[in-house]
């Protein structure tokens, strides 16, 4: 959700770093801007609070030898044995995710769900990644019903979708997708980079003066909901949905938002090395209660939170006039709720 294309961190990282040097992400979501690093030799170094963030950043990054996942996919399957759980197991798994799944595919699911050691693990991590791809979506290489999107809609909305169309759940094995997923998207990078899960707030585990250059974009007040709109694999790691949007940063306050931004600003001018560069993709939004008035979130974080901490302004506040079509806000047209088309590239320096 609310991803930014490659070619931005791309081109900022050629422009302000060197091969070999440490670029973070202080907000790393699916990895875009740490697989960018390391795609282009530099030290790529993600930190995120939310496990599905985490989990897809490092499958990318930190990526296991092929045949270890084979190896570890065909000994998941083996433990399995193709038993069925029993009825009273299955009947106890919320009505939310039984209404996508058939009895013998929500079996395998759930047995990967208690096997899969994805904090501990960088093997069972990467398998993680590969079933969150697969949990749902429109074709037979997902593991539910026809879903009319890879995002999680709300449950009712899906129940009535369900029977709108009189869909019946399919039986889908869950261990032969599991190694159709990997044959279709296994690369490994050059540079290995790291992942932590963590408070963009709070990064004990980096030096101050260690970090090269910055490239992140921070949540825009409560725009997205990140949990929400991923309750279905957020499921799948033991997580709620809703629980995780009370974790992460999700205020419509521009005041907690101001907050929130000077204490992430901080940390990043700890870490950061002397005429280092922080670039920020941020997007302007509307105001929850001023009809069609639309804050400029970069000025504002510019004006309130980087000036305070001592960063400078290293060029005017740039307009991000790429019209991609992947941007959540352009997808849901009049539905975008209080996300616009405009994000604006912050460019600072320590």
């Amino acid at each position: 959700m609310a991803m930014f294309p490659p070619c931005i961190p791309n081109y900022y990282i050629k422009k302000y770093s060197e091969k070999g040097q440490n670029v973070l992400d202080q907000f790393s979501g699916r990895g875009t801007t740490t697989l960018e690093s390391c795609l282009l030799g530099r030290n790529g170094i993600g930190i995120d609070k939310n496990p599905l963030a985490y989990i897809l950043t490092k499958s990318k990054v930190e990526t296991p030898e092929r045949q270890e996942i084979v190896n570890r996919i065909n000994e998941l399957w083996n433990m399995h044995s193709g038993d069925t759980a029993d009825s009273c197991d299955l009947e106890s798994v919320d009505w939310k995710i039984r209404m996508l799944y058939s009895d013998y595919t929500l079996s395998q699911i759930l047995f990967l769900k208690d096997e899969l050691k994805w904090r501990e693990d960088s093997v069972d991590a990467f398998i993680t990644a590969l079933l969150l791809g697969i949990m749902h979506g429109h074709s037979n290489g997902y593991l539910s019903i026809s879903m009319p999107n890879t995002f999680s809609m709300s449950p009712n909305y899906v129940k009535n979708y369900i029977e709108k169309n009189n869909l019946e759940k399919p039986n889908r094995n869950a261990f032969e997708l599991l190694h159709k997923k990997l044959d279709r998207c296994y690369q490994v990078v050059r540079v290995k980079g790291k992942v932590y899960l963590s408070d963009a707030r709070n990064l004990d585990m980096i030096d101050n003066d260690e970090i090269d250059l910055s490239i992140t974009s921070p949540p825009y007040t409560r725009v997205i909901r990140y949990g929400d709109f991923n309750w279905i694999r957020l499921w799948l790691l033991g997580e709620d949905g809703k629980d995780i949007d009370k974790r992460l940063f999700c205020s419509g306050s521009l005041s907690e938002y101001e907050k929130f931004m000077t204490d992430v600003l901080k940390e990043n001018y700890r870490i950061l090395k002397d005429n280092s560069k922080a670039v920020y993709i941020i997007g302007d939004v509307k105001s929850r209660d001023k009809g069609d008035v639309v804050y400029n979130l970069a000025e504002f974080v510019w004006e309130n939170c980087a000036k305070k901490v001592g960063f400078g302004l290293s060029s005017p506040i740039l307009e991000d006039r790429i019209r991609d079509s992947s941007k959540v806000s352009r997808i849901w047209g009049e539905t975008k709720g209080r996300a616009t088309e405009t994000d604006r590239i912050l460019v600072l320096e320590k």
